[in-house]
């Protein structure tokens, strides 16, 4: 049994600073990706669903209300008690690299998860968890932020703009694909979101930029990929 580390509770650690932190419309948009635009009715209506790192509840809420049938996990007990409150959906104190350990594989029909590799130690290893618990057919929704924008993240911290500290492990969007591709998992859409900072309040023309320049994603602060598990042949 692993013990996570103390940068593994920093959410947890924030306690009622943790929401205040959140930027509700760059949480409205991930909802908006991950949930409404990359999940059709079919994919979530009735389906067993696993929210990784649920945080507050956002995405557990949101698959809840689609019909799924919706864990939720987090190694923060705070956290998941508030999930609980929201949602009323199962709350299971769980580490992301520990998913099979607890779960058994091919679980869940589906798995999300936004914005949790990067605060583990491991993201690869993260991914390779979800990808375990996944039923053969189902699919996974992830997002994380992009290794392009991990130094201005560092000078934010560093001049104490941000109330984080513990671990931001930043992925690319080559590190995402080959670690899912290595575990049968085949990437069906990919999407970034924010050109620029989301903090800078521009959130109309930062929408347009989403819907319209992903031509342009490599360049966004956000990395969103949906992937399905190969089916056993």
């Amino acid at each position: 049994m692993r013990t996570p580390s103390r940068e593994e509770y920093c959410h947890e650690r924030l306690g009622d600073r943790f929401a205040q932190a959140l930027s509700s419309y760059d949480t409205e948009r991930r909802v908006k990706v991950l949930i409404d635009e990359f999940l059709s009715e079919d994919m979530v209506r009735g389906k067993a669903a696993l929210d990784v790192g649920c945080g507050l509840g956002f995405f557990s809420e949101a698959l809840q209300k689609r019909g799924a049938h919706v864990t939720a996990c987090d190694i923060g007990p705070t956290l998941l008690e508030r999930t609980r409150q929201r949602v009323g959906c199962a709350c299971e104190l769980v580490d992301a690299l520990q998913l099979a350990q607890h779960f058994g594989s091919n679980r869940f029909d589906l798995v999300v998860s936004s914005e949790c590799i990067e605060h583990t130690p491991s993201p690869a290893a993260a991914l390779r968890q979800m990808a375990d618990v996944l039923k053969p057919g189902g699919y996974l929704a992830v997002s994380t932020p992009s290794i392009l924008w991990k130094p201005v993240v560092t000078l934010a911290t560093i001049a104490r703009l941000r109330p984080f500290d513990g671990y931001e492990n930043f992925s690319s969007w080559g590190g995402i694909r080959k670690t899912l591709h290595a575990n049968q998992v085949h990437i069906v859409r990919e999407y970034g979101l924010h050109l620029f900072p989301f903090q800078l309040g521009l959130h109309r023309i930062s929408t347009w930029c989403d819907q319209d320049l992903q031509v342009a994603r490599k360049l966004m602060i956000n990395i969103c990929v949906l992937g399905r598990k190969q089916m056993v042949s």
